[in-house]
C-alpha cells in the first residue's frame, strides 16, 4: 500500500500498532485510562489489535480532516499541505506550490494565503510574542568557532573532510556524481517521436526505467542528507572538540592521535568500550601499585589505610619544618660537618674563628628523587628515560611532549642549540640542560652541524 507523504507527513502521527504513517480517516481511542493520542490506522483497527492498556472494546472516534477551516472550498488537509509547500518552496513560488497542492491553481493559492493568513487572519492562529529589541544598541557579530573555519589545504581542513563551515556543506558529497546519471534524462514529446517504431510495451518499460533512475536519485539525496545530519549532530566535524570531550571523560594518559586508526576498525559503541577498558586498565594498575605500597609498609587491612595516609601526610609536613637541630642530627657522625656547624654558632655569638682553620662549607641537602611509577606516561619510558625523569623531577608525559618538540625542531633545522631548546620549552633551565644533554647522548638531536 502506498502512503501519501504530502497528506500525512505534516501531522507527524504514526499508528501505535504498526508504526506506519496514518492516513485519514484513522481511529483514536476515547477511553480515559488509555494513554493520550492512542491513534490506530484503519487496517489495525479492523484486525482488532490490542496493545499496552488499549483494548479493542474501548470507545473510539473517527478522525477526519476533510472539513473546512476558513473557506468552504478549502479543507484542513489542504490548509496543512499549503503551509508545508510554502515552507518547502518559499513564499511567492506559487506555480510549484500549486503543483504540490494538485487541486488548486497558483492564483487560488496566492489569494487564499494572503486572505486568510496575512490580510485578515482568523483565530485560532498561533500568536508569537514580539522579541524585545533595544533600539539604538549596536549588534556585535562574532564568528562561530564550532565548527572551526580553517584555511583550505591546511591540516585541520583535511581532518574535517573538506567541510566548508561558511556554507555548511562538504566539497565532495555522498554519491558525488549521481547527478550525471539523470542530467540528460527527458520526458518530452521528442522521446516519443524517437520511439515511434517501438511497441507499446517497450515504451512503458523505457518510462519505468526512467522513473526507477529518478527513484534511485531521490534515495541518494535522502541518504546524503541523513549522513550530513549524523555528522553535524554527533559532532564529527569539529574533531578537536571531540578530543577534548574524550579526554575529560576518560582521563587518558596516552595520545588520542595514536587511537585514530582504531576508530575506522571499530563501531562507535565498540570504540567507546575500548577507551573505557584502557582507562579501567590504568585505574587497576594504579590500585595495584597502591596496594603493593601499602603491603610494603606493613599494612594488611584496608581499614588501616586511612590511618596510614594521615600519618604519612603528618610526616611529610614535619619533614618540611627543617631547622639547625635537624642538621646536627643529620650529620652528627660526620666530624667535618659538625665542626662547620660549631663555626656557624661561634660566628653568631661573636667568638673569633681561628685563622687558617678553614672548614668546608655545609653542603645542601640533595633534592629527593621524584616517584614517577603512578604518573601518566610511565609505561612508555625505557629504563634510561625513567632514570632521567626521576632524577630531574620530570613528569613522564611532560618528558614525552618536550622531547617530541625538541626532536621535531632538530629534524626541521638539522641541529639544535641549547638556547633554542630553552626558548621552545619554558621550564627550569637545569631541567632543560639535563634533557638536552640526554637527547644528545641518545643520538636523537645534534648539537651543531
Amino acid at each position: 500500500m502506498e502512503y501519501d507523504d504530502d497528506a500525512l507527513d505534516a501531522f507527524g502521527t504514526k499508528c501505535r500498532a504498526c508504526g506506519l504513517p496514518l492516513l485519514t480517516p484513522w481511529i483514536r481511542c476515547a477511553a480515559e485510562h488509555c494513554q493520550p493520542n492512542m491513534n490506530i490506522c484503519i487496517q489495525c483497527f479492523s484486525l482488532g489489535i490490542q496493545l499496552e492498556q488499549h483494548s479493542n472494546d474501548h470507545p473510539y472516534c473517527v478522525v477526519k480532516l476533510e472539513f473546512p477551516l476558513y473557506e468552504p472550498s478549502w479543507t484542513a488537509t489542504e490548509e496543512i499541505r499549503l503551509l508545508e509547500a510554502i515552507c518547502e518552496y518559499g513564499l511567492g513560488n506559487w506555480p510549484t506550490i500549486s503543483t504540490r497542492m494538485r487541486t488548486k491553481t497558483p492564483e487560488d493559492c496566492e489569494r487564499h494565503y494572503f486572505s486568510c493568513y496575512v490580510d485578515n487572519p482568523k483565530p485560532p492562529l498561533p500568536v508569537f510574542p514580539d522579541p524585545v529589541i533595544n533600539k539604538g544598541a549596536p549588534i556585535t557579530y562574532k564568528l562561530s568557532d564550532n565548527p572551526p573555519r580553517p584555511a583550505e589545504q591546511t591540516a585541520l581542513w583535511h581532518e574535517m573532510g573538506g567541510y566548508s563551515a561558511a556554507r555548511g556543506d562538504f566539497n565532495i558529497e555522498h554519491d558525488n556524481f549521481i547527478e550525471m546519471d539523470i542530467c540528460q534524462m527527458s520526458f518530452e514529446d521528442e522521446d516519443e517521436e524517437n520511439m515511434e517504431g517501438e511497441e507499446e510495451g517497450d515504451r512503458n518499460l523505457f518510462t519505468e526505467l526512467k522513473l526507477a533512475a529518478l527513484d534511485v536519485y531521490r534515495n541518494s539525496l535522502i541518504e546524503r542528507q541523513r549522513k550530513k545530519k549524523i555528522v553535524r549532530d554527533i559532532g564529527l566535524i569539529n574533531s578537536r572538540r571531540w578530543y577534548g570531550f574524550v579526554k575529560r571523560r576518560f582521563d587518558l594518559s596516552f595520545s588520542l592521535d595514536a587511537m585514530r586508526p582504531f576508530m575506522r576498525l571499530f563501531p562507535s559503541l565498540t570504540f567507546d568500550k575500548y577507551l573505557e577498558s584502557l582507562s579501567y586498565e590504568r585505574q587497576l594498575k594504579s590500585d595495584i601499585s597502591n596496594l603493593q605500597n601499602y603491603r610494603h609498609n606493613g599494612i594488611v587491612k584496608l581499614r588501616s589505610v586511612k590511618t596510614y595516609q594521615a600519618l604519612k601526610q603528618r610526616r611529610e609536613f614535619l619533614r618540611t619544618q627543617r631547622h639547625l637541630m635537624s642538621d646536627v642530627l643529620l650529620h652528627v657522625k660526620d666530624e667535618v660537618y659538625f665542626q662547620t656547624w660549631l663555626s656557624k654558632q661561634a660566628s653568631r655569638d661573636g667568638a673569633p674563628v681561628a685563622l687558617g682553620n678553614t672548614l668546608p662549607p655545609l653542603h645542601r641537602k640533595p633534592v629527593p628523587r621524584l616517584k614517577i611509577e603512578n604518573l601518566p606516561g610511565y609505561e612508555k619510558l625505557n629504563d634510561l628515560e625513567k632514570e632521567l625523569c626521576s632524577e630531574a623531577r620530570l613528569v613522564p608525559q611532560a618528558y614525552l611532549d618536550f622531547s617530541k618538540i625538541l626532536i621535531a625542531e632538530n629534524a626541521k633545522h638539522g641541529c639544535l642549540k641549547l638556547a633554542q631548546a630553552r626558548s621552545l620549552i619554558k621550564i627550569d633551565v637545569n631541567k632543560t640542560r639535563k634533557l638536552y644533554d640526554f637527547l644528545i647522548m641518545q643520538g636523537h638531536i645534534v648539537k651543531s652541524l
